[in-house]
């Protein structure tokens, strides 16, 4: 059940594909007559300026307009038609297989009616592509400028079986590359035109939000139809609740055979080449009679009445199983049941600022499961924004009326709390200067480098950066910190984001750390007496320094508790983190943001953890942003290794992680990016142990929980290393914990204790039903959340240093993942690169996606990936008055800037200069970028040039400098 995009190849011969006979299947940029034979085409059109909204579509006219000629005059409809113009773009979409399974076993009524459902679906998508203007046409130089087409052409072309014959109903919705110029939109060469080609660039970042408006369109109709009820069918799909899976696999033949040539796992780009190798022409396979008794009798052998199973479907234990979860901390940032309220809660769970798109894509999902359509959604939308619920951050550049973002009331609250909290320049002194010269003096360490980081983070102000990329020496440099704190007589105090980084910080600084979740829940739950307590880890003081490590990945909820707490108490707080590496899952940028605001910030950026030069030269560049750069080094010295097929990559990467045993111990490390790919290398570690003679044999394998939260048999033997996911308090185990089996015991009811060698030396004996959290609120107590930890995802291994690191890209990747996996190791770190998902990908964009792609395509093709950077968007970067929203928590949408003048670029510069002026530790630069901006924006874009002379005039003045305007002949513009 998806919405999927192909390309067409071009000019009239593209038509082919859909007109002509079925011994072109088999060529990949050839259509056949599968799309016109199997249901008549029909024209979708909302302008009318060519073609007749659902009038039947003649080949002879297809083939036309696939060349770009009006297939009346024959006249060029756009520039460059002809053979060489590219046809246009396939949407194709499908419903779910019980729909089908439910078409093909119903009578000509129900038959009839599930085809005008999907029909109207398939109506309802392209009207929401029309209206999100997911197709656009451009004008002006180099097409910069991007217009709503005044009319869309599409061919709809109904289809009804797979290629080997099961039932499938689908739509194949072909956006001709000819569309209507809206007026006054012409200039220049374009002023004569009366359609333009079309830019699908949109249509393919909505993808999937398509796909979810035909599906609760869809969804919605069945319902009113047949009463018809859903289930989630996985990655935001649902299928007709009581037809068994078995059922459906029945009639999945082609599915089937993708994924037993694909594989597992395998990506859509995958699947699409999977597609292309195993497919054969429709002429083939039975049709008409024939083939609804091979139906019959596939239908007979399962002994089984779809519509009788969809009309009394078995209840579903999602609603207990939720019941049963322990509740978040934070309740639902939006109240409410319906889609768009719990689509925005979930999503406010990870972001700040939530994106049309993505609002959009999953509250149409959720209305999909619970049979609504698309207008529920949109009126529940409308209703949210009118009552301040949602709050709109900016205007949608092509949907007149329509907003791009939304935060929250509660979020943009929590912000500019955090940011108020951050702006306490020069408080007081808490650190005295002489401890900071006698704890420098003391420890012997530390470059000129850190001994600067030190002072800087011992000043006056009451919120200090300290930005350290990874390997720079922060706990060494921390430590120092705290040495001079305590000279000073200060109680210091660490918190951290995991429990891992927490202990790391412990461990390194000697201090007593907490995470901040149980810190936040150990306070709210605190009375005042226990809260005002020295003892309390909890409480603050005006003689505490909080040290908190990881900053770059704490959510703005708990760095807004953490920074609010201290200025109440007068404490004083130095953030310890890089941007760079992995973000915070909570949502926000909150360290950029509370950044900006400080102004200032102490940089290490020297790396000391690698200890071969290059490696340490690689880890620079990637924490400066240029993980591109770090992973080309490790390729040019021969670390990267492509192998094709996911079996044989991972067995490479259990291959080398056996070398680099060898030579470094165990101390060694794997990195991945998915749950699914650690749980798959961990039990190949297991194995490689056990040839080892290191791992004896599985004694038992009770239920445990895996990282993604699910049930599944956990093998245990002795020697086994294990991660716990949950803290235990009652035996003193905090998330993240490591522990080795030394012994394990059986008893007769099937039980087992075992004794457990702790990562921090101590060590415990308990039964395996002890390993698991104590249950609150009258829930029933889960199973242990124990996995094996031999290998582990990028955000376990976030803070960790090891010996060596094998990195193991079987996904897709992005900068912060290259750059924490390439920077974990000390000695050596290998890169094994699963190849047939990047080949894919490679196939996707040549003429023939038959031909496979050379390791230098493959090569650059994952360099790309590694280029890809995103930091989470904050509600201040919409606000505009910053300063405004930083002291009042006012929120206003900014003002349009005149033509001509790119302030968002301007931004970004800005950034990057107090960037650039941090790392070269110019320490006069104290007034925060976008202050800078917010001052002179608005007069930037009424009067560019006398603004830029004031401002230009005021530096020169706060410098000391003479005004370089004075003495200008006047009328020259510099």
């Amino acid at each position: 059940m998806t919405a999927s995009l192909h390309r067409l190849g071009a000019g009239s011969a593209a038509g082919l594909y859909y007109t002509n006979d079925g011994q072109r299947e088999a060529r990949p940029d050839r259509r056949d007559d599968y799309y016109a034979k199997d249901g008549d085409g029909m024209w979708w059109s909302s302008g009318g300026t060519v073609v007749r909204h659902g009038a039947p579509i003649a080949a002879s006219s297809f083939r036309d307009l696939c060349a770009g000629y009006h297939p009346g005059t024959g006249k060029p409809l756009v520039r460059g038609a002809g053979p060489g113009h590219w046809a246009g773009q396939d949407l194709t979409l499908t419903p779910g297989k019980s729909v089908s399974v439910l078409w093909m076993a119903g009578t000509p009524e129900q038959r009839a009616a599930i085809e005008a459902a999907h029909r109207a679906a398939v109506e309802r998508a392209l009207t929401f592509v029309a209206a999100e203007v997911l197709v656009t046409v451009r004008t002006g130089a180099g097409g910069v400028e991007r217009h709503r087409p005044s009319d869309l052409i599409v061919g709809r072309f109904d289809h009804y079986t797979t290629r080997e014959g099961d039932p499938n109903i689908h739509t194949h919705c072909v956006f001709i590359n000819v569309a209507g110029a809206p007026k006054h939109s012409g200039s220049g060469r374009y002023k004569s035109q009366t359609h333009l080609t079309i830019e699908v660039e949109q249509l393919y970042a909505y993808q999937i939000a398509v796909g979810a408006a035909y599906r609760a369109a869809l969804a919605e109709n069945l319902r009113e139809r047949f009463g018809l009820r859903y289930r989630e069918a996985g990655r935001g799909q649902w299928e007709v609740a009581g037809p068994p899976e078995a059922l459906l696999a029945a009639f999945s033949k082609r599915s089937e055979q993708i994924l037993d040539y694909a594989g597992a796992g395998a990506t859509s780009a995958q699947r699409e080449v999977a597609a292309l190798a195993t497919r054969r022409g429709k002429h083939e396979l039975p049709t008409g009679a024939e083939l609804e008794a091979r139906w019959r009798e596939e239908l007979a052998a399962c002994a089984l009445d779809p519509w009788d199973a969809a009309r009394h479907p078995e209840d579903t234990r999602a609603a207990a199983r939720d019941a049963e979860r322990e509740p978040p901390f934070d309740p639902p940032e939006i109240p409410g049941d319906g889609p768009v309220a719990r689509a925005a809660s979930a999503l406010f769970r990870h972001e700040s600022v939530v994106t049309r798109k993505d609002l959009l894509q999953r509250a149409l999902e959720l209305a999909g499961v619970q049979g609504l359509g698309v207008e529920v959604v949109e009126a529940e939308l409308a209703d949210l924004e009118r009552d301040g619920t949602l709050l709109p951050l900016a205007a949608a550049e092509m949907v007149p009326g329509a907003s791009a973002c939304w935060t929250s009331p509660g979020i943009a609250t929590c912000e500019a709390a955090m940011l108020r909290a951050a702006d306490r320049p020069l408080d007081r002194r808490w650190i005295a200067p002489e401890a900071v010269t006698t704890a420098l003096a003391r420890d012997g360490r530390l470059s000129a480098e850190q001994a600067e980081a030190v002072r800087h983070a011992a000043g006056p102000d009451g919120v200090s950066l300290l930005q350290a990329g990874a390997g720079t020496g922060k706990t060494t440099t921390a430590a120092v910190l705290v040495a001079a704190a305590h000279d000073s007589g200060m109680r210091v105090i660490g918190l951290a984001p995991s429990w891992v980084a927490a202990d790391e910080l412990g461990r390194s600084t000697g201090i007593p750390t907490q995470a901040i979740a149980r810190w936040r829940h150990d306070r709210a739950r605190a009375t005042r007496s226990d809260a005002e307590s020295q003892t309390n880890p909890a409480a603050l003081d005006r003689d505490t320094l909080v040290l908190v490590d990881e900053a770059g990945m704490v959510s703005s909820r708990d760095l807004e508790a953490v920074l609010s707490a201290a200025q109440a108490a007068g404490a004083k707080v130095v953030l310890i983190g890089d941007r760079r590496q992995l973000a915070s899952v909570g949502g926000a940028s909150a360290l950029r943001a509370v950044a900006e605001v400080v102004g200032r910030s102490a940089v290490l950026g020297e790396v000391r953890r690698q200890t071969v030069a290059w490696q340490r030269a690689a880890s620079v560049v990637m924490a400066r942003g240029d993980a591109e750069a770090g992973l080309r080094a490790y390729a040019a010295e021969g670390q990267v290794e492509l192998v094709a097929g996911a079996e044989a990559a991972q067995a490479r990467v259990i291959a080398t992680w056996t070398e680099q045993r060898v030579s470094y111990g165990d101390d060694v490390l794997i990195v991945t990016r998915r749950n699914a790919d650690a749980a798959t290398l961990n039990a190949r570690a297991r194995a490689a142990l056990r040839a080892e003679g290191r791992l004896g044999p599985d004694l038992i394998a009770p239920p445990a929980r895996d990282r993604e939260d699910r049930l599944v048999p956990l093998a245990l033997a002795l020697g086994d290393t294990l991660r716990f996911g949950e803290s235990l308090p009652h035996l003193g185990l905090r998330n993240g914990t490591r522990a080795r089996i030394e012994a394990l015991v059986t008893d007769s009811d099937g039980g087992a204790r075992l004794h457990l060698a702790l990562e921090d030396g101590r060590v415990i004996e308990a039964a395996w039903d002890e390993l698991r959290r104590v249950p609150r609120f009258g829930r029933r107590p889960a199973h242990p959340k124990v996995v094996h930890a031999y290998a582990g995802t990028s955000y376990a291994a976030q803070g960790r240093t090891c010996s060596a690191a094998v990195v193991y890209l079987g996904a897709g990747t992005d900068a912060r993942e290259v750059y924490v996996g390439l920077t974990r190791h000390r000695h050596a770190a290998r890169v094994v690169v699963e190849r047939d998902r990047l080949d894919a990908l490679c196939r996707q964009r040549q003429a023939d996606p038959r031909m496979p792609a050379n390791d230098t395509m493959v090569l650059e093709r994952l360099f790309r990936e590694a280029r890809g950077y995103r930091e989470k968007a904050n509600v201040v970067d919409y606000a505009a008055d910053r300063v405004a929203f930083v002291r009042d928590g006012v929120l206003g949408l900014p003002e349009r800037v005149a033509p001509g003048i790119d302030v968002g670029r301007a931004v970004r510069a800005a950034r990057a200069l107090r960037e650039a002026a941090a790392w070269l530790g110019v320490g006069h630069m104290i007034v925060p970028a976008f202050r800078l901006i917010d001052a002179f924006g608005r007069r930037l874009g009424r009067a560019p040039a006398p603004a830029v002379r004031r401002l230009v005039a005021q530096l020169a003045r706060h410098l000391g400098r003479p005004d370089p305007e004075r003495g200008r002949e006047p009328g020259i513009e510099r």
